[in-house]
């Protein structure tokens, strides 16, 4: 669904200046008064300048003004673009009407000019719900702006009672429609969700423009609570100082930008003071998005209260890969506690939902770990890959990967463990694919073995990318996880690890780390513990199919309720006009 919705930003375009389109309002109106009107040719242009491009001007300053006074969203840019929008409208059905009458002799009406008014304002209508405030009574007036300025120029070359009860009935039977339409494509949101798209739509819009958090109310009112695990593994130096630890949220960084969880990595990572903070992607799909970001301050209030009970020892295990399947996890033991990594590359995967690794996790402790923790390193994928649920043969293949390790991990040996960390800035931008935390290593000596785990800040990676990285350590095992952070997602569902930047630089760079990490060895000493996150909103069990086939429903059913209000409406408007025109 976040492909999906993200994907719909391909739809949103900035609005260009204001001077930029009533120019090209200004020059159309010039050509099209020039050819449509039987006039003489200065007549002509200042025909086109009084009923085109005059009515274009002031409902471009009036329509912001007044639709502000409710609603956001339209600046005098939009404003502006959706003036010279209708203006071409009233253009080709002017230039058709005058095709008409030239082609069958018969004189000149103004009857296509004053439909054309009738359907902007309809237009209008629909385009201001959609982007500024989605109530009819109050866009009603900003809508009729434009057709009101042209109706009352052309009062100055006809006063044909005919054409102006013509404009009325036309503009009230296309209003009509245009409600019509906008409630019945409407309604499987609202019948679903208990909220209305054009809500939703205005809310997109702004956060996509303007950075604005609105959307968060909608997920608001569409979530539920749920109680979420946070895993933390702690290193401690000699001295009780903090050096790193690794925290493992079970919810998901989502659905996009700032919005929800969308930055969440970033967000836990900012709230400890002590030590290099990593939070890697911990095993849920979609559903359990933060509806808001004031969601994390529970997220933390878990991690710090289990990071406040960590029990720790200085021994540790060599780390150990064990293969069921597609799916290869590593795993290291630290004291009685287990930590896991799966990854199904170079399989193209999407998330782990959660009830899998929750599973992976009991099976874990059934073999006698106190704690496990286990990532989805989230390392390898490609548009539109599927998720692993419940049931399928990769999550039976997780859940006994992870039995696997742990009973392998909980039957070796143990020795001293030295940490050695090192972290980077984004070395590109969010567009290209990485958020704010850029790049952290850590690499854990062992008895005699280092194993390096990379965690890059961004939401999946490019097929092939992770094992160029780790052929380049300098390291005895290794794997490269991603936060799934969707700060990166905002333009693109699509936007991975590899994808736009530059891979051979992202492979030097790690290795720098891996290297800078090792020099960096010391003694330390480890600990894991878990706390439940409790009353978490989030989307919700399917939540996310139902808002994608719901949205699919709408297009389906708009497009084709769009083509019947048309030809109705048209139909209607031409029969009244008819036989008004022959009273």
């Amino acid at each position: 669904m976040e492909e999906q919705l993200a994907s719909y930003a391909d739809y949103i375009f900035e609005a260009p200046d204001i001077k930029l389109s009533m120019g090209i309002a200004l020059a159309l109106s010039i050509l099209i008064g020039a050819g449509s009107f039987p006039f003489t040719l200065s007549n002509n242009i200042i025909a086109g300048l009084l009923l085109f491009f005059v009515p274009a001007l002031l409902s471009a300053f009036l329509t912001k003004v007044m639709s502000n006074v409710f609603g956001e969203n339209v600046n005098y840019d939009r404003s502006a673009l959706i003036s010279l929008l209708m203006l071409i409208i009233v253009a080709v059905v002017t230039l058709a009407e005058n095709v008409v009458t030239y082609l069958a002799h018969i004189p000149y009406t103004y009857l296509g000019f004053v439909m054309a008014l009738s359907l902007i304002f309809a237009f209008r209508m629909l385009v201001l719900m959609g982007i500024s405030v989605n109530s009819l009574p109050k866009v009603i007036v900003p809508a009729s702006v434009q057709s009101l300025f042209s109706a009352l120029a052309l009062l100055y070359y006809t006063r044909l009672p005919v054409l102006y009860i013509d404009l009325a009935i036309s503009s009230i039977i296309f209003v009509m429609a245009a409600y019509a339409f906008v409630r019945y494509v409407d309604h499987p949101m609202m019948k679903s969700f208990g909220v209305s798209s054009l809500d939703f739509i205005q809310d997109f819009i702004a956060h996509l423009t303007e950075g604005s958090p609105a959307m968060e109310e909608f997920f608001e009112k569409i979530g539920e609570s749920i109680d979420a695990p946070v895993n933390v593994l702690s290193f401690k130096r000699m001295d009780d100082s903090i050096k790193a630890v690794i925290v493992t949220p079970y919810v998901h960084p989502g659905p996009m930008g700032e919005i929800g969880g969308g930055n969440l990595p970033t967000i836990v990572s900012g709230a400890f003071n002590e030590g290099l903070i990593i939070v890697p992607h911990g095993t849920a799909y979609h559903d359990f998005n933060l509806v808001s970001a004031e969601e994390s301050e529970k997220i933390i209030k878990a991690a710090k209260t289990a990071l406040g009970r960590v029990q720790y020892s200085t021994q540790a295990t060599k780390s150990n890969r064990v293969t069921v399947g597609n799916t290869k996890i590593l795993g290291q033991r630290f004291n009685d506690s287990v930590f896991l990594i799966s990854t199904q590359a170079p399989t193209s995967t999407e998330d782990i939902e959660f009830s899998v690794g929750f599973t992976a996790m009991a099976e874990s402790r059934v073999a006698g770990a106190r704690y496990s923790t286990i990532i989805d390193a989230h390392n390898c994928t490609e548009p539109f890959a599927t998720a692993i649920e419940p049931g399928t043969r990769d999550s039976y293949n997780i859940i006994r990967a992870a039995e696997n390790s742990s009973k392998a991990l909980l039957s070796m040996p143990m020795g001293d463990i030295r940490l050695g960390v090192a972290s980077s800035p984004p070395i590109c931008t969010r567009l290209e694919g990485m958020g704010d935390l850029g790049i952290q290593v850590a690499v854990v000596e062992a008895l005699g073995q280092r194993t390096a785990y990379i965690v890059i800040d961004g939401n999946n990676m490019v097929n092939g990318l992770r094992e160029d990285i780790i052929r380049r350590l300098p390291v005895d095992e290794a794997e490269v996880m991603t936060t799934d952070t969707h700060v990166v997602n905002t333009l693109s569902g699509a936007n991975y690890v590899g994808q736009h930047l530059d891979c051979d630089l992202l492979v030097d760079t790690v290795a720098q780390l891996v290297d800078k990490a090792i020099s960096d060895l010391e003694p330390v000493k480890a600990g894991m513990e878990s706390e439940l996150a409790t009353d978490v909103n989030v989307f919700g069990s399917h939540k996310i199919a139902k808002l994608a086939s719901t949205a699919n429903a709408m297009v389906a059913m708009g497009g084709a309720f769009a083509v019947a209000v048309i030809v109705a409406a048209l139909s209607l408007t031409l029969l009244i006009m008819v036989l008004i025109q022959s009273i």
